[in-house]
């Protein structure tokens, strides 16, 4: 088994097709066939379903799914690692779940860059469990998220950026829009779009478990991402429940605070360890630029 193996099949099982996997490979279909096939041989079971017309991941395929995309990503990791060991001698590796960050991210890093040209800056965006798993095993050096959503065990420092508090995403045509708060009771008659479950960040699980046990389940609709919560929120499909700074800004949408609910602490997770120079400068840089 080898990453040509399992990047042919998670591009295969993401297209559900050979010959759309074989074209984001640039090699032939036939190609990517005898990849597949060396890699079930391997395995010694079936990945695919396969028909003139249809594709599809089979039981076996769907377990192998997660598994693959991490070993996948962990090697590249590794490679990322050693290559940056040859080619520069300082990095800054930054952990982020959300693209809002990123746009706040923007304005610190130009700041940062302007002053330290010579440090290399990675950056990773990824659900927030993953990102979460990376940082804990020492993959990278600071992590932006809630102070809430950190397992209290863990011996890591935070420093705090914001307090935050949960906020309803609605269209900008909404009645909430007019609105500088939102109170809970408003919300009763409205379509709730929520994380699911299984992917909410603990800051905001707690939160929306108040709201849904209030509601009706035919109205809550769940998501597995914050961007698709933003898409159905935008679409008029109800209103979103998140933490302000995961909002993005857009015109076409509202985020308006829930009134009397808790604060959230959102900032950046490091390890209590030494740290160079250049570290603690962006460290500076992010306290004198809070969101």
């Amino acid at each position: 088994m080898n990453t040509e193996n399992l990047e042919c099949f998670l591009l295969v099982a993401e297209h559900l097709s050979f010959a759309r996997a074989a074209k984001a490979l640039h090699i032939s279909q036939p190609a990517v066939t005898k990849q597949i096939h060396t890699l079930e041989r391997e395995l010694g079971t079936s990945l695919f379903t396969r028909s003139t017309r249809h594709v599809e991941l089979t039981a076996a395929g769907e377990s192998f799914y997660q598994d693959a995309r991490e070993i996948v990503l962990k090697t590249q990791i590794a490679v990322s690692r050693a290559q940056r060991k040859s080619f520069a001698s300082e990095s800054l590796r930054i952990g982020v779940s959300t693209p809002s960050v990123l746009i706040y991210l923007q304005r610190v890093l130009k700041q940062f860059h302007e002053k330290y040209p010579n440090v290399r800056t990675e950056i990773e965006c990824l659900d927030y469990k993953r990102i979460l798993n990376l940082f804990l095993d020492s993959k990278l050096d600071v992590l932006f998220y809630y102070k809430e959503n950190l397992p209290k065990e863990y011996a890591v420092k935070f420093m705090e950026l914001k307090k935050d508090s949960v906020s309803c995403l609605v269209p900008a045509d909404h009645p909430f829009a007019e609105k500088e708060t939102v109170d809970m009771k408003e919300l009763k008659n409205c379509d709730i779009i929520a994380c699911s479950p299984k992917e909410a960040p603990l800051s905001i699980a707690a939160f929306q478990e108040k709201v849904i046990d209030r509601h009706d389940p035919d109205r809550i609709r769940y998501c597995g991402r914050i961007e698709t919560a933003h898409c159905l929120a935008g679409a008029g499909m109800g209103t979103a429940i998140l933490p302000g700074m995961l909002c993005l800004k857009m015109p076409e949408l509202a985020c308006i605070p829930i009134s009397g609910e808790s604060v959230l602490s959102f900032g950046v997770f490091y390890h209590d360890r030494e740290h160079s120079l250049f570290f603690e400068r962006f460290m500076q840089t992010l306290a004198g630029n809070p969101p």
